[in-house]
């Protein structure tokens, strides 16, 4: 049997020390992206607080606990602004593509998954010229009332968390399915999305509401005896 030299069971045991003293993630950590209503990705941040707090807070311009409606308005305008890359009052076809491949890359391998099965590789492409895969098929901007825990090609727990069952929210608000989102729809689809998160109609939005809508993970399973 031959014996491990002492150089290499030293370096063994110094990385099996090192491995063993990195801080693992506190207790209730974020661990999954959350989709704003409007669709802008908040992702977990080393050290950093939760994502679905980071989008209240920057949605609550006055800190006061609540989002009215005025605020989650201007929340979501902000995010068209920067969708709309071209300034020219709408998101076209490309921009619609460059939000599902650049800005919420997930987004469009979780869209591809549910629609033709896990891709053969990582990531997603170009397809579509510009036209935007949500942009064909997400129209109507009709949210299925309920939060979304989307799960996506990487298995349980690595796809995101929204407060809306919108699988892709910016074509969403493509109502008349002509590829592109115009300011008009894209306030519309807003309003819409508001009123069904306030469903008791109390005219704003408060962080424990919303934080309660989220959707639960899943209990550990049960060990057989």
């Amino acid at each position: 049997m031959k014996r491990t030299p002492p150089c290499l069971a030293l370096l063994m045991t110094m990385t099996s020390l090192i491995a063993m003293a990195q801080p693992g993630p506190p207790p209730g950590a974020p661990h999954r992206m959350f989709l704003s209503p409007s669709g802008q990705p908040f992702r977990p941040a080393p050290g950093g607080g939760d994502p679905f707090d980071a989008w209240f807070a920057q949605a609550d311009t006055d800190h006061d606990g609540r989002v009215d409606r005025a605020e989650f308005r201007a929340d979501a305008q902000a995010f068209f602004r920067q969708l709309d890359a071209n300034g020219d009052g709408r998101i076209d076809g490309f921009e619609i593509n460059a939000y599902e491949h650049r800005i919420v890359p997930e987004l469009a391998s979780e869209v591809e998954s549910r629609a033709f099965g896990p891709p053969p590789g990582a990531g997603g492409d170009e397809r579509g010229g510009g036209k935007g895969r949500g942009g064909k098929r997400g129209g109507r901007g009709d949210p299925g009332g309920g939060p979304q825990e989307s799960r996506g090609p990487g298995g349980p727990g690595r796809g995101h968390v929204s407060l809306l069952n919108e699988p892709e929210p910016v074509s969403g608000a493509d109502f008349d399915l002509d590829g592109r989102v115009s300011a008009a729809e894209w306030l519309r689809a807003t309003d819409r999305r508001f009123d069904m998160l306030d469903d008791k109609h109390l005219g704003y939005l408060t962080r424990d509401a919303l934080f309660a809508k989220l959707p639960k993970p899943p209990a550990p399973k049960k060990g057989k005896r």
